[in-house]
């Protein structure tokens, strides 16, 4: 009964909060107005969460915000940092709240026996939407992470031959990164914009390894850098040593890649045959003959 009495309360203040945030969320409907409803699911509560997020106890703060504006600033232009960091958190103040409503309320009004699965599927529900919403930008930085690294051993023989074709850097390096799509390319043609916008070659090209977050490729790019800033024409010859050495690179993340995907076949497999071996236990228990 005592467990029954604390769902019901911590039904009505979650209650209450949502009900604040609703009767402040017109102020913040802009915010979330023209997302996508696939990237962002549930984005009409989205508001909601941007009224809380107003209140000093559920401001953001901390290691996770750093965290999140470190994640943002790679994600997006600086200029936007803020509003996808401030995003992502009233995504997931809306949405757990939303769904911690429901579930208090079915506790309170259930049978006893049902109250515990109720709290067990609120802590899941939040740690979802922890990972759909606060982990979101890190998953995303991982994923471009490894696509650069797939492409980055192919890009820098592309830029070898050009520069030991005559080309300066930023020529070749414009040509190859509207020559092919992907998720490198992408970010070298953001080098390309820094440079048109009047970034030196080598500010550019830092900050480029600097957005791809991969370690190799950052320190590839200071070497481009320290070459420029030395000036001694050596930049073909350090070009192809580096080639070779990230096609043996690429070569080696490929195999990992591949023990790494077989890894997870075990578990599907091992489910599997463990499902097999309880048929044919069921069926030799009840004297069914295959």
């Amino acid at each position: 009964m005592v467990i029954k009495l604390i769902a019901l309360i911590l039904a009505t203040l979650c209650i209450g909060l949502y009900t604040y945030g609703v009767s402040k969320s017109k102020n913040y409907e802009y915010l979330s107005e023209g997302l996508d409803n696939k990237e962002y699911p549930l984005n009409e509560i989205y508001s909601i969460g941007y009224a809380i997020s107003a209140i000093e106890m559920f401001r953001l703060r901390g290691k996770l915000r750093e965290k999140l504006v470190k994640n943002a600033k790679l994600l997006h232009q600086n200029v936007y940092v803020e509003y996808y960091v401030e995003l992502a958190w009233a995504q997931f103040l809306s949405c757990s709240l939303f769904f911690s409503c429901i579930f208090l309320l079915f506790a309170g009004l259930m049978p006893r026996e049902m109250v515990s699965i109720c709290f067990i599927l609120i802590i899941l529900i939040i740690a979802v939407f922890w990972n759909m919403f606060l982990s979101k930008m890190g998953e995303q930085i991982q994923k471009r992470k490894e696509a650069c690294m797939i492409e980055f051993p192919d890009m820098v023989l592309k830029l070898s031959l050009l520069i030991g074709s005559g080309k300066v850097l930023r020529e070749a390096w414009k040509l190859i990164a509207y020559g092919k799509d992907g998720e490198l390319y992408q970010l070298m043609r953001v080098c390309c914009d820094d440079m048109e916008n009047g970034a030196s070659d080598a500010d550019a090209v830092y900050q480029f390894g600097v957005l791809t977050d991969a370690d190799v490729i950052k320190k590839f790019t200071g070497i481009i850098v320290q070459e420029l800033e030395k000036g001694s024409g050596e930049l073909e010859n350090i070009l192809s040593s580096q080639s070779s050495e990230l096609w043996a690179h690429k070569r080696q993340m490929l195999l990992q890649k591949g023990e790494k995907a077989a890894g997870k076949l075990i578990i599907p497999v091992g489910i599997t045959f463990g499902g097999i071996i309880l048929v044919i236990m069921v069926a030799a228990m009840s004297g069914l003959s295959f």
